[in-house]
């Protein structure tokens, strides 16, 4: 047996100035308990154990903004739009406790294979923003709506892995699951906002949500010096009140790289150079208000060399990042709204000396 227990606390506070913000004025206090243990019933088995406590109190300052509320009547809104765009902040006192713990298994019949599985209660605190926050993220290009109802949100999950390695291949295989009762997301409500620079309306809301997903990486290794990688994630959602998947969702993802590397001759002690496609599928599984983006193939080389002259090592990197200049967007990306794609071509020689 081996155990461990232990104990963290934690205390934040945000202090806004000015008439212009998007976190309110807040402070936070979190504690939290844990203890864990393992027990080893074979040499092939072990089990894995944990439990956490945590409590946790948030008090925000409500604000509202004269400023804006000056603006908006100049404007000709009325009452009604007024109130809600310049109450910036509702004051909250809130106060959340809840267990979390997780139980898990490694087996490992022998030295080339290890098969892992976990499952596990989780919890989280709600955040001052999710609660609170009325205004425009610049840098996310939206109106972020708080949402002061929200409750602790809780799920349960399962995660299950299993690894191969031997001379010729390395393989690792990933698969999770997960139910979330109450589940905290950013919604596109279609509403547009009044204020400049803001666009649709974001509002924090709560919902019954399933996730699943895996990820498979593999190396193939032809011969000492010749290996062929592969990647691929994906990730599946789904919003169990409504029906659809949840704003912001991953496409699948997929990377191959045929890697060589030698050793060198005379200063240059040893290289390498790659050739990697990315291929990102479409997205069409998308929230309401929401924007579908299509798919796309990337290709990009690598080369690395590592140089040593005298007593002085130094290596350097040639990059060229999206070959054929392919136009595409980042479906995940702040720009994807503003129909901004991704940088083209890009050519970058890196120079690395350790000291």
């Amino acid at each position: 047996w081996t155990k461990t227990a232990g104990m963290s606390v934690e205390v934040q506070r945000n202090r806004v100035g000015g008439y212009s913000f998007l976190m309110p004025d807040f402070e936070r206090y979190t504690a939290g308990a844990y203890a864990a243990t393992s027990y080893k019933v074979s040499p092939e088995l072990m089990l894995t154990g944990g439990v956490r406590f945590d409590s946790g109190k948030l008090n925000i300052r409500g604000f509202y903004d004269d400023t804006l509320a000056d603006f908006l009547q100049l404007g000709g809104y009325d009452a009604d739009d007024v109130r809600y765009y310049a109450r910036r902040a509702d004051a909250l006192r809130k106060d959340f406790h809840s267990f979390s713990g997780a139980l898990g298994a490694v087996y490992d019949p022998n030295r080339l294979s290890s098969l892992k599985i976990n499952i596990g209660r989780s919890f989280r605190f709600p955040t001052a923003n999710e609660l609170a926050s009325n205004g425009v993220h610049h840098g996310a290009f939206r109106h972020e709506k708080g949402n002061n109802s929200l409750k602790p949100e809780t799920g349960w999950q399962y995660d299950l892995g299993y690894s191969l390695k031997n001379r010729r291949l390395n393989l690792s295989i990933n698969h999770f699951a997960s139910y979330f009762p109450n589940y905290i997301y950013l919604n596109p409500t279609g509403q547009w906002s009044v204020l400049p620079h803001a666009g649709q309306i974001y509002e924090y809301t709560q919902s019954r949500v399933f996730l699943a997903g895996g990820e498979l990486e593999a190396a193939y290794r032809f011969t000492e010096n010749l290996l062929l990688s592969a990647n691929w994630e994906y990730v599946y959602n789904r919003n169990i009140d409504n029906g659809y998947p949840l704003p912001f969702s991953p496409p699948v993802d997929m990377l191959l790289a045929l890697i060589y590397s030698n050793h060198g001759k005379g200063p240059l002690i040893q290289y390498s150079a790659s050739l990697e496609n990315q291929t990102v599928f479409a997205q069409n599984r998308i929230a309401n208000n929401e924007e579908k983006t299509p798919g796309t193939s990337l290709f990009n080389l690598l080369c690395s060399m590592n140089w040593k002259v005298g007593d002085f090592r130094f290596f350097t990197d040639f990059q060229v990042q999206n070959i054929f200049d392919t136009p595409f967007y980042n479906h995940l990306s702040y720009y994807r709204k503003l129909n901004i794609p991704e940088p083209g071509r890009n050519i970058q020689f890196i120079l690395k000396i350790p000291f």
